[in-house]
């Protein structure tokens, strides 16, 4: 067995959470998460955002991470038997 990585969203809706992919490298991984933080913080400017006077803050100000990397084990694919017999 080794690791893998996953890579989640915190959703913004009530608190979900989302696996959007995974990858055998832990760097390559990490680097995806944060452009897809910077990708959700651009977005985020160009809407409008009424709720607030202050513009939000941009990923590198702040210890809050939308996307972030899970280390898990990854589980070696085992041959199974196969039944020839008829149901």
């Amino acid at each position: 067995m080794k690791n893998i990585y996953l890579l989640i969203e915190h959703g913004q809706d009530q608190g979900e959470v989302y696996v959007l992919g995974w990858f055998d490298n832990e760097k390559t991984a990490k680097e995806m998460a944060e452009e897809k933080e910077w990708e959700a913080y651009r977005a985020v400017l160009k809407s409008p955002h009424p709720w607030s006077n202050h513009p939000p803050l941009s990923p590198d100000q702040t210890e809050y991470r939308r996307f972030w990397v899970k280390e898990i084990s990854k589980i070696e694919r085992a041959p199974a038997t196969r039944s020839f017999a008829v149901h």
